[in-house]
């Protein structure tokens, strides 16, 4: 049996010709290759193979295949090739290979061929033979009777025995033919079955090849020289191997690893000698290895086969790298199917085919309870037909669904759940099964029930100690405040000078403990996350000297150095908390001037980077004081911790103030860091990213200063109602810098009870405070029994603006002084409310400072009504004659712009846009003395607050004509120049 292809072959071609054309194709591959057309190369092999009828037609380079092509057809015969070299023959750059069938016949063919052959040779001869001798015994009598006829002899000599030889001769041919009839049925019946025999193998043939063919798995046929004569499709496909590359080389060579040729021999030659092979005859699995090199695991099973020229290995293999890759994900998903996570598996309708021992662990229920059933059916809520609809319109859209749900345990009770349930499709993407987990949450629910009610816990506790805080505060405070009333009215009655060192040193004690209650009540504020930041325009510039001034006294009792420095690039306006940062920055500063015996303290201004819409800004407080040892550094900014721990530490403080610093440059997105040198000094830093702000949105309009005796007397009693710390400091420090003091309370509530109590002249009462705002305090105030209810009062605001002091008066408020507020406007305010029967003398009295005429020489006549000169030499006063040209030079800029934005709304009648265009220029005119464009815009701002938009169309078109003029009166007043003057008197 032979498992060649039997295909239709170019057999009859001569030797000569398929070699002319393997010598042609090399010529045609040397221009390909040249080219690096393998493209091109494979399409004429192609067609060489199509034309030619060859077998295959392989082009080699440098021992590699580049170009291969095969007739897709049987044939029979014995494979010949025929090659020609690419290039110069002595050294070739590949080669041309061409393989085709000889027309050589198979065994049972030649054998079938010769019988015919010598069959028909035999019958010929044979009935050649029966002829001749039928022609002597037919032609014998007649011979004789011609010879008697020829002789002189008588007839009647002659014994003519005619009848008889003739009768002889039809018997004797009769037999003949007889015998030659015989002959040829039994050679037509012989050639029949030789035929039938030569049907029936071919047949046999055919089944065979066509089962070597269609089998799935490889077969290779090996000699006992471990030769390869067979090599099927299946296993090309395996192997990687063409059969013309491999029959004929030694199997160990081609399929065998080499960590295993040499026990494969070897068990080949024990078969051989003994024949015994225990590996024969079932399947094991084994490794091979491809064209490539590379290992791969096989299932084969040999069996050996003996032969007239000897044995045949016949060897069955199986590629299993997928099979055993499926085993092992099985196994895999088999121990994950079997873990503690509870799992089951449905079929596409979703009943519960399988479940694991988990599953019945958490919920109670076997598997076999539960096969058929819904998970529906296991819910605690298995009438909620929405809920369950809405899973299943997430698992047909996303192919899976993940969430809470509750379990009924086997017992009645109830099981939270965390579920994953994931859609299996097969490979043509038809749903086929549901595979759900699911964990127990009972025990993290009861888990997160106790944090939730240790959190509330937590959160009751804290709010009942901040209550406690409040309230012990107020307690503590309200006759703090008492004592420091009363030690303020014993200063002036008449002491020794040791009495007034004690009570002084009484009223200082009071303070410092004041300042730590604020402390104590401002972390309190922080740690149950209630402290919140304003976001509102200030100046920076005015922040930063008003703080210096703070302090400077304190600096100059040390003969310390208190400087400060601004960067040209800092920004001036900015929105954010600027009492919180003052409280931060006197914080910093209060500390540098404690720890310094000598030398300077500097603050500086500094801007890091800068955009169009915000600035990061930093400032750094840098003293030469006695520095911090590296070892308090990391619980510096702890709460209640100071860097002299020891007993004998030498100041004040209740260990809060870096804390409190700390958490609000936090709020405000910052971070507080220091550096610092035992011996040397320190250097606190922080910075802030805040919006950048216009000049208008910073300047808030006082009102103008009545006539006032210049004089203030220094025994007037204030009473300060402040809740914001660094407030109360600025506003205490800016008394006492010009020899003022005041008592401090800090809400409505203890402001009353300060009034009932002793005998003030002046309240400066914040609007803005807990436990009861000033509003209702002034009406409290107003409606006491007694004469307290006469005090005067004067509002800190940062409102002072759409009518707001109108509304302070119906209320009952004196007057107001809005925030930031200056000394000046202080000490005017003051000056104009202090008691009229308060008797002056030289030596108790301070000089409030005096307001100079305006300069109306040096403007213009014509501009005198459009340019206001008392607003411009203030604007000289607080900056400086070199900045004022850049300021008026910058607002006209602005105000040009905003005169624009007036015109749009009034076009399009935007009332809210044209109110705030009008407030927004009003104010900024008012600060640079554009006194004529300032009246319109108020006058427009009134018009859009009470409703009255026609007249405020009317006048909103009055200001597009008359901005032009005011706007180059203030230019030209810009361009006569500004002189410093001074206008306090010493």
């Amino acid at each position: 049996m032979s498992f060649n292809r039997h295909i239709e072959t170019n057999a009859d071609v001569p030797d000569n010709h398929i070699q002319q054309i393997a010598n042609i194709t090399a010529a045609a591959a040397h221009d390909y290759i040249k080219n690096e057309d393998l493209v091109g190369l494979k399409a004429f092999t192609n067609r060489v193979i199509a034309e030619e009828s060859f077998t295959f037609l392989s082009v080699e380079q440098y021992g590699n295949v580049i170009a291969y092509s095969q007739l897709n057809k049987d044939a029979s015969g014995e494979l010949a090739t025929r090659s020609a070299p690419i290039g110069d023959v002595s050294n070739p750059k590949g080669w041309v290979v061409i393989g085709f069938y000889d027309h050589a016949p198979t065994p049972v063919a030649l054998f079938s061929e010769h019988l015919l052959i010598w069959g028909t040779l035999g019958v010929g001869l044979l009935s050649i033979i029966l002829i001749h001798m039928m022609m002597v015994a037919v032609t014998r009598p007649l011979r004789q009777l011609h010879d008697v006829s020829d002789t002189s002899d008588s007839p009647s000599h002659f014994q003519l025995f005619y009848q008889d030889d003739v009768s002889e001769t039809v018997s004797m041919v009769n037999a003949m033919r007889e015998k030659l009839d015989n002959s040829y049925n039994e050679l037509h019946a012989s050639l029949k079955n030789q035929k039938y025999s030569y049907s029936e193998a071919r047949q046999i043939e055919e089944k065979n090849e066509a089962i070597y063919n269609a089998s799935h798995d490889a077969i290779i046929v090996a000699n006992d020289n471990d030769i390869i004569i067979e090599f099927s499709p299946v296993a090309e496909q395996i192997f990687g191997w063409e059969r013309h590359e491999v029959v004929g080389k030694a199997m160990a060579d081609t399929i065998v690893p080499k960590a295993m040729r040499e026990a494969h021999i070897k068990g080949m030659r024990h078969f051989l000698s003994t024949g015994e092979g225990p590996v024969l005859n079932q399947r094991i699995e084994l490794s091979a290895i491809r064209r490539s090199g590379r290992e791969f695991p096989i299932e084969i099973s040999i069996s050996p086969a003996k032969t007239e020229q000897g044995h045949i290995f016949v060897s069955y293999i199986r590629d299993i790298t997928q099979q055993l890759k499926d085993q092992t994900e099985l196994k895999i998903s088999a121990h994950a199917f079997e873990s503690s996570e509870a799992m089951f598996i449905s079929d596409s309708k979703g009943h519960i085919i399988r479940t694991n021992p988990a599953f019945t662990k958490i919920t109670g229920f076997s598997g076999t309870e539960v096969k058929g059933e819904k998970p529906r059916s296991l819910t605690a809520n298995p009438h909620d037909a929405a809920f369950h609809k809405g899973i299943w319109r997430t698992l047909l859209a996303n192919d899976s669904w993940q969430g809470e749900i509750t379990f009924f345990h086997k017992e009645g009770r109830v099981i939270p759940v965390r579920m994953s349930i994931t859609a299996v499709k097969d490979e043509n993407e038809q749903l086929t099964h549901y595979v759900a987990h699911f964990f127990d949450l009972t025990e993290q629910k009861n888990t997160e029930q106790i944090l939730l009610e240790a959190q509330k816990a937590a959160e009751n506790a804290n709010r009942a100690k901040s209550q406690f805080l409040a309230a012990m505060s107020h307690e503590i405070r309200t006759p703090m405040n008492g004592v420091l009333g009363v030690l303020g009215l014993l200063k002036e009655t008449p002491l020794t000078d040791q009495q007034q060192k004690l009570v002084l040193t009484a009223r200082e004690s009071g303070e410092l403990l004041l300042a730590i209650i604020n402390d104590i009540l401002d972390f309190s504020k922080m740690e149950a996350g209630k402290l919140t930041l304003e976001k509102n325009p200030f100046d920076v510039f005015d922040l930063f000297h008003q703080t210096i001034d703070i302090m400077r006294p304190q600096a100059e009792k040390k003969n310390l150095r208190l400087t400060a420095k601004i960067s040209d690039s800092a920004p001036q306006y900015l929105i954010g908390d600027g009492d919180r940062i003052r409280q931060v920055l006197l914080n910093l500063l209060s500390n540098a001037v404690k720890y310094t015996k000598r030398g300077t303290v500097t603050v500086s201004l500094t801007c890091n980077h800068q955009s169009s819409t915000y600035s990061q800004i930093q400032i750094d407080v840098v003293d030469t004081g006695i520095g911090i040892d590296s070892s308090h550094l990391p619980t510096l900014f702890n709460e209640f911790t100071m860097a002299e721990g020891n007993y004998d530490r030498g100041h004040e403080g209740s260990g809060l103030g870096l804390a409190i610093c700390k958490q609000i440059v936090n709020l405000m997105g910052g971070e507080l860091s220091v550096i610092t040198e035992v011996g040397k000094g320190s250097v606190f830093s922080f910075a802030l990213n805040l919006d950048l702000a216009l000049q208008d949105d910073c300047v808030v309009t006082t009102p103008e200063p009545l006539p006032i005796n210049a004089s203030i007397a220094k025994d007037i009693r204030i009473l300060m109602a402040e809740d914001n710390p660094a407030n109360q400091i600025v506003l205490r420090t800016m008394l006492e810098f010009s020899g003022l003091s005041a008592d401090i309370v800090s809400n409505g509530l203890e402001a009353i009870e300060a009034v009932s109590s002793i005998p003030y002249d002046i309240v400066l009462m914040d609007i803005s405070m807990p436990e009861m705002d000033g509003m209702e305090a002034t009406r409290r105030i107003r409606a006491l029994d007694s004469e307290a209810k006469n005090v005067v009062i004067i509002a800190l605001t940062a409102h002072a603006i759409r009518g707001d002091k109108e509304h302070f008066l119906e209320v009952g408020m004196d007057d107001f002084v809005s925030k930031p507020f200056t000394r000046q406007a202080i000490l005017d305010c003051l000056a104009r409310w202090q008691p009229k029967t308060v008797a002056l003398s030289q030596n108790d009295m301070v000089i409030a400072p005096e307001h100079d005429e305006p300069n109306a020489a040096l403007a213009p006549a014509a501009s005198q009504e459009m340019v206001n000169e008392g607003t411009l030499n203030q604007l000289v006063q607080d900056t400086s004659a070199d900045v004022v040209p850049n300021l008026i030079a910058f607002y006209i800029t602005d105000a040009k712009k905003r005169i624009d934005k007036i015109a749009d709304a009034a076009a399009q009648h935007d009332y809210y846009a044209l109110e705030f265009e009008a407030h927004t220029l009003g104010s900024s005119a008012a600060s640079h003395g554009n006194s004529l464009l300032c009246s319109l815009c108020r006058e427009l701002e009134q018009k859009c607050m009470n409703q009255n938009y026609e007249q405020a169309l009317d006048i909103a078109s009055s200001l597009g004509k008359e901005a032009p003029a005011s706007l180059s009166a203030l230019e030209e007043r810009m361009l006569l120049g500004f002189t410093e003057q001074s206008n306090t008197k010493k």
